[in-house]
């Protein structure tokens, strides 16, 4: 599995840590396949799970809210 390394003071984010994270929070997802997205941004790793979903994770705190911010903001689509 991919490793992808941050700046010195960021975690190490691993494709085995989000495989782990998926299988304990979302078991139903577990036998989907999980495939780094190359390039990363310089704020969050990305994998893709499957054909369908993502996992998006922070690669620093400043980071942490982004989504939610994102959610908040954006328009949502139409019905």
């Amino acid at each position: 599995m991919a490793t992808v390394r941050a700046a010195n003071d960021r975690p190490t984010i691993t494709a085995a840590l989000a495989r782990k994270l998926i299988d304990t929070q979302f078991p139903q997802w577990a036998a989907l396949p999980l495939e780094l997205l190359d390039p990363a941004g310089s704020d969050h790793v990305i994998y893709r799970l499957g054909e369908h979903l993502s996992v998006r994770l922070p690669r620093h705190g400043g980071a942490v809210g982004q989504a939610q911010k994102e959610f908040d903001w954006l328009p949502s689509p139409p019905a």
